[in-house]
């Protein structure tokens, strides 16, 4: 049993309600008093000038690494450098010389509790005596250290190493090896850095060799982060060579090989509307897929070629060039809270509504073989206050192909959320998420597992029931306990996850019952109010299913915004959506 504790997912793992869930969320907002937000700094700077920006990094206060061992420290992660002052100054908004307002200030604080990096942070306004501002800035590190381990038979299987924040920089550096046994043994690297070329631009680099495959990708761009940055831009490539497999209700599981290349550029424009923010711009977008002519069986002593029962293939390859037309609309407020993803550590909600868009159409001049029209939509609501607080996200895509004049490659999903928080020590959490794919017949296939780790029910994992529709409920409750140390805070869960799947256009999809876990969790956060969240849980499936047993599963979870949609799902997206150049709440 293997317990990867890195590359942390980002919005939990959320599961859809029942049809009348929102109709519910809607009457307890309405009913719910107000809870107070995270309380801000709001000391008046109304235009006056910046004279001084003072700004205090902290470290975690947590690994005190005696002397001798601080070289072995340095070469696992385990050694911290604290953020760069220069580094947290290159996100702020205010500057010396220039006026302040207490929306520049609000902006910087939540820009700066954005980074990963950083646990806390907060900036302050105070008058400096001579008819200006002095603006103070404080921050606590997250912890850096990277580490992951897999076991195999008892014995390490592959292991992760690294730090995530690099001489106090804000870079992300992870270097991993694993063994192949009947393969080649994986090797690879992961770069991300938070501060390009002196800028808040984000560069993240992967060159990752697996034991059936490989992964190369280079990326860097300017996200919209807040609404007062006039443009934002993304440039991209990714080569993808591996096996995507197919669970079957009996025998083993099938795996069909694909070489995937993707790139893309473009940016977009922020225009005022009416007090609102628009945005427009366009994207040039590429796609080549050339997937396997047959399945295999991915044995311990090799792969064994099966012909007895085909991904009802063959698959034709892809090879596309599209022009993108982007738009997006955004009317929202970011509220501060605390405890609501993280187990104590402030969040910035967004209140309001945004939605973004893509309009393709394949180039033909720029070599595409396909000949078609894309769509891609994204749709974010939320609203509520600090003690109960309701959100819907929304993301769907598919082609048109001209040739035949039909409708293909359709993938959607989201979440919709309600948190209820009616003290600081307790919270409710319900939750549902839906995804699903449709005519993927003549494209590469497509398969959602009922018990997929970051999208499935909890305590199925080694379920073979699939799907082309996967819907899953969730329910927790959340109790703090308190600091069992200064340098960390404990919690308790208990939830409970249903859920089900349905054929669809699945190979080897069933229409499956309702699937229940349930389960308890220990919480824990280094530091205490870090939005980082660990998670020891013991989950049991309580529904009949041949091949599902109890888990014991750790996990690090860390905030980065409402909702990113499991691997499975996005996996099978074409690599351009509003979200490539956005980034949403």
């Amino acid at each position: 049993m293997g317990f990867p504790i890195t590359a942390p997912m980002a919005g939990g793992r959320p599961s859809p309600p029942p049809f009348y869930a929102p109709y519910v969320l809607v009457a307890l907002l309405l009913v719910a008093p107000p809870g107070p937000a995270l309380a801000q700094d709001a000391s008046a700077c109304d235009g006056k000038i910046v004279s001084a920006i003072a700004i205090v990094p902290r470290d975690p206060s947590f690994i005190r690494i005696p002397s001798p061992l601080r070289t072995v420290a340095r070469g696992v992660g385990l050694h911290h450098t604290t953020t760069k002052a220069d580094v947290i100054g290159r996100f702020l908004l205010l500057s010396v010389g220039r006026s302040c307002t207490e929306q520049l200030r609000a902006e910087s604080e939540r820009i700066l509790r954005f980074q990963p990096f950083l646990a806390e942070a907060t900036v302050r306004t105070v008058s400096d005596g001579a008819g200006g501002v002095r603006v103070e800035v404080e921050t606590t590190d997250e912890i850096p250290t990277v580490f992951g381990l897999r076991f195999r038979d008892g014995l390490p299987a592959a292991l992760r190493i690294g730090n995530g924040n690099v001489g106090g920089r804000g870079v992300y550096l992870a270097v991993r090896g694993e063994r192949g046994f009947a393969y080649r043994a994986g090797v690879g690297l992961q770069l991300v850095a938070y501060q390009a070329l002196g800028r808040p631009y984000t560069l993240a680099l992967v060159a990752d060799r697996t034991p059936l495959g490989s992964t190369v990708s280079i990326e860097l761009g300017h996200s919209f982060i807040t609404d007062l940055q006039r443009t934002a831009w993304h440039v991209g490539f990714r080569d993808v060579r591996g096996y995507t497999s197919f669970v079957r209700p009996d025998g083993d599981a099938l795996s069909l090989g694909a070489r995937r290349r993707f790139a893309d550029v473009g940016g977009v424009v922020r225009i005022g509307l009416r007090g609102r923010s628009a945005f427009v711009g366009g994207l040039l977008t590429h796609e080549r897929v050339a997937p396997a002519a047959y399945a295999v069986v991915v044995t311990d002593s090799g792969l064994v070629p099966d012909t007895s029962a085909p991904l009802r293939g063959p698959f034709a390859p892809v090879h596309n060039m599209r022009l993108n037309a982007v738009v997006g609309v955004r009317s929202v407020a970011f509220m501060a809270v605390r405890g609501f993803d993280a187990l104590a550590g402030a969040q910035d909600v967004a209140t309001g509504v945004q939605f973004g868009a893509i309009a393709g159409r394949s180039a033909s001049w720029f070599g595409a073989g396909d000949n078609d029209v894309f769509l891609a939509a994204d749709l974010y609501a939320g609203l509520g206050s600090a003690m109960s607080f309701a959100a819907l996200q929304v993301e769907g895509e598919a082609r048109n192909d001209r040739n035949t004049d039909r409708w293909d490659s359709m993938v959607a999903s989201g979440r919709l959320a309600w948190y209820f928080k009616p003290s600081a020590a307790y919270i409710l959490i319900g939750s549902g998420e839906f995804s699903g794919g449709w005519r993927w017949q003549e494209r590469f296939p497509f398969q959602l597992r009922l018990g997929d780790r970051e999208g499935g029910v909890r305590g199925y994992r080694a379920s073979r029931v699939a799907g082309g529709v996967r819907s899953v409920g969730s329910l927790e409750a959340r109790r703090l306990i308190g600091r069992l140390t200064r340098h960390i805070g404990l919690g308790l869960a208990t939830f409970v996850d249903a859920g089900r799947v349905w054929a669809g256009d699945a190979p080897f999809g069933v229409d499956s019952r309702v699937k229940v876990g349930v389960g308890v969790g220990l919480l824990a956060a280094i530091p205490p109010r870090s939005r980082q969240l660990w998670r020891l849980d013991l989950v049991v499936p309580v529904s009949t299913d041949a091949d599902a047993r109890w888990e014991l599963r750790l996990t690090s979870v860390r905030w980065r915004g409402f909702w990113r949609e499991p691997g499975d799902v996005a996996r099978a997206r074409a690599g351009a959506a509003p979200a490539t150049i956005f980034t949403w709440p």
